[in-house]
């Protein structure tokens, strides 16, 4: 009776906690590719597991300098995916991608990653 009554209560715990768990969105792909060495891109986009409802990136250079023009934000051709356009005529170098993402139930998630251009 003790045994059923314990393995009730953790059955009772993991459902109770599986919602919390399901609430965070993971990144599944970055373009240009996290860690990688690139011709200059157009846009940095971040695809997640799940939709997201809002999303802000900024891409910062060489110098700090800031790369990304605006703040992005959620793709509108696609709910899971964030993107921010690149100035044009970037320098080699190292880039910082830091990207804060609220999921569609208002989990709220920052992600960073590098990437290089070459020349």
């Amino acid at each position: 009776m003790t045994r059923l009554l314990v393995a009730a209560a953790a059955l009772a715990a993991s459902l109770a906690l599986a919602p919390a768990a399901l609430a965070h969105v993971e990144l599944e792909k970055t373009s240009p590719k996290a860690h990688s060495t690139v011709k200059a891109p157009s846009a940095v986009r971040m695809t997640f597991s799940g939709p997201l409802r809002s999303a802000s990136l900024t891409v910062s250079g060489p110098g700090s300098r800031t790369a990304s023009s605006g703040h992005g934000g959620r793709d509108p051709r696609n709910i899971n995916r964030a993107v921010v356009s690149l100035k044009s005529g970037l320098a080699a170098g190292k880039y910082t991608v830091k990207a804060k993402v609220t999921a569609a139930d208002g989990h709220q998630e920052t992600f960073t990653f590098w990437f290089k251009i070459k020349r």
